[in-house]
């Protein structure tokens, strides 16, 4: 990557920050200048050495000729200068102006003042240095350049062979000189601001190409660009990812997946066919989408790699969400009738001509009446569910008060439940306590309603551990039992709604602990004691980024 737009790879930013440059354009115009200067010199040492011309150098030839060896030499000093960048641009190219206005005036002297035609080189040095340079200054350097012309030619009337006819000539070269310097200002000013404008853009379209492929690389969903020939030209970590694959010098279709350049193949025939998903080398579902990139034949291929699992999950996660909205108005509506049943029941209880197996069905109504309130009631509590408060939390602290209350209001005794910490009483999270608290009271209820050990004596009923994740400020908060578990073909499915084996039960504790903890950014799993033997074990895990939510 370039260093006017870099992606720190450690802490995945991207720096759009340009970095300074030395800007090339106006040292390569002094070089330039400096070349024309030495076609000036060696054209004034020629024209002494031929000795043809009767007009340039004719009234002091040996000034003329010192002049253009002095002008030869420092021309060659200066290009040393150049090479080195010392000076400074601003005081370099003041200098030759200066210089190079002093040999102009100086070869006109000797070869008799303006009529020689010789102050015409000057235009060439003011517009190319007016461009480099203030417009203040060029103006000024003009004025001096006329200045001296006008005092030269005034020498010549005076002590020379010049007449007074002169000074229109030389007026005209200080007018061109003018014009000369304000024209390369503008012009300076003009290209300024379009290579402002155009360093701009190029610093923007690079930041833009740094930031597309800084995104393309960090995207969850496979991404890969194949030319005609069917080699990868472009893929990102993600595609690698599927294909357990490292980035290579060339990759080719074929040699990542067979399958897909099969597809790939099937779909340049016709665009109109749909490919079918596959699983990637990785075990993850994928579904293949095919882009041409532009309408010419041999033009690239752009593959995006979906991510099937993850699209049943949003689908899923909608139906799940229509069915809580569809659950909330049911349950709204049946809690009216609900009371009426119940209330009818109770005074139909209340008559003495029932017999003892009348009375019988009246106790199996108010029972099942009692387990639909509960029903209805846990419904409508996930219905209205208030938006999470999240506060920073001693875990430790918390779960020993916790514990203590539950031991309490259960009328367990002491060695009933017990607590490990192995992340130290400071441990902190960030999570709703009322959240926290239904969640830990409903696994706990759990635990003592299916996690009963078959022997007792064994150990504590119930024990919670906390305890740190290899993810960096990972916490792990794990509640087990000592039952008989979960069989395998049922875990699957306990943290679905009204599912359960209890026909008291709602099937909805379960179902609601796992939604509280993804409103807290975190994940419940369940999986069988860990150290072996019969028991469950349910993990609430704090910090992981799979748990946070978009």
């Amino acid at each position: 990557m370039s260093q006017a737009a870099a992606a720190t790879h450690d802490n995945n930013v991207v720096n759009l920050q340009p970095a300074p440059a030395a800007n090339p354009l106006p040292w390569r115009i002094l070089r330039l200048l400096n070349i024309y200067r030495l076609l000036v010199a060696l054209l004034v040492i020629l024209v002494y050495l031929g000795g043809a011309s009767q007009l340039l150098g004719a009234i002091t030839p040996r000034v003329f000729l010192w002049t253009g060896v002095a002008y030869l030499a420092y021309t060659l000093v200066t290009a040393v200068s150049l090479y080195l960048h010392r000076p400074g641009f601003a005081l370099q190219a003041q200098i030759q102006l200066v210089a190079d206005i002093a040999a102009i005036v100086v070869l006109m002297h000797a070869s008799g003042g303006p009529v020689s035609g010789l102050g015409g080189l000057l235009f060439v040095f003011l517009v190319a240095n007016s461009v480099l340079i203030p417009w203040r200054t060029s103006l000024t350097f003009a004025a001096v350049a006329t200045l001296l012309i006008l005092g030269d030619h005034t020498y010549e009337v005076f002590y020379g062979p010049a007449n007074a006819s002169g000074y229109l000539q030389a007026g005209l070269i200080g007018l061109v000189l003018f014009i000369a310097a304000a024209s390369g200002s503008y012009l300076g000013r003009r290209l300024r601001e379009s290579e402002d404008l155009a360093l701009r853009r190029g610093l923007d379209l690079q930041n833009l190409a740094q930031l597309n492929e800084y995104i393309i690389r960090r995207m969850r969903t496979g991404v890969m660009v194949v030319d005609d020939r069917n080699r990868v030209r472009l893929i990102n970590e993600a595609a690698l990812a599927d294909f357990n694959k490292r980035p290579a010098h060339e990759l080719r279709l074929g040699a990542l997946s067979p399958w897909l350049q099969q597809e790939l193949e099937n779909w340049r025939k016709d665009n109109d066919q749909r490919p079918a998903s596959f699983n990637a080398e990785n075990g993850k579902p994928v579904i293949p989408q095919f882009t041409q990139l532009a309408p010419e034949s041999n033009a690239g291929t752009l593959i995006f790699l979906e991510d099937a699992s993850v699209m049943s999950e949003q689908v899923q996660q909608m139906k799940l969400a229509a069915l809580g909205r569809l659950t909330g108005s049911i349950a709204h509506e049946i809690r009216n009738p609900l009371a009426a049943i119940s209330h009818a029941n109770q005074l139909l209880a209340e008559s003495k001509d029932l017999q003892g197996s009348e009375r019988r069905f009246t106790q199996i109504i108010a029972e099942h009446v009692q387990r639909m309130e509960r029903m209805v009631e846990t419904i409508l509590q996930l219905s209205r569910r208030e938006s999470t408060r999240a506060e920073e939390l001693e875990l430790g602290r918390w779960l020993r008060d916790f514990v203590a209350e539950f031991r309490e209001r259960q009328g367990l005794n002491s060695q009933a439940l017990a607590v490990r910490i192995d992340s130290g009483e400071e441990v902190r999270v960030r999570v709703d306590p009322g959240h926290l608290y239904q969640i830990a009271w409903n696994l706990s209820e759990n635990a003592l309603r299916y996690g009963m050990p078959a022997q007792p004596g064994a150990g504590p009923l119930i024990e919670y551990r906390i305890s740190p994740l290899a993810t960096p400020g990972g916490t792990e908060f794990a509640i087990l039992d000592r039952g008989g578990g979960v069989p395998k073909d049922i875990a699957e499915h306990i943290f679905e709604p009204f599912y359960t084996s209890n026909p008291r039960g709602t099937g909805l504790g379960l179902f609601i602990a796992r939604e509280l903890c993804e409103c807290n950014h975190a994940r419940l799993v369940y999986e069988q004691r860990p150290e072996g033997g019969s028991g469950s074990c349910f993990r609430i895990l704090f910090g992981t980024q799979q748990g946070w939510l978009a």
